[in-house]
């Protein structure tokens, strides 16, 4: 479902989905800038696998609060 968005509208998703603070650089990183989990870790000057242990749930939250918001009510 995030694969469709535009910018603006997966900036605020991540935004809504009040995100810690780390987990919102990952999301931003990942989602909007496309960068790789290890340079994702280097920044936060984690191991590549504590990002890709995070990630799973930010995603998974990501694309909760999107579908809250753009998804059509049936």
């Amino acid at each position: 479902p995030l694969d469709t968005l535009l910018r603006s509208q997966l900036e605020k998703a991540i935004y809504e989905a009040a995100l810690h603070r780390d987990d919102e650089l990952i999301a931003r990183r990942r989602i909007i800038d496309k960068w790789d989990q290890i340079d994702v870790a280097a920044e936060l000057g984690w191991y590549r696998g504590a990002v890709a242990a995070h990630e799973k749930y930010i995603l998974e939250r990501v694309a909760q609060v999107a579908r809250q918001l753009y998804t059509n009510p049936s």
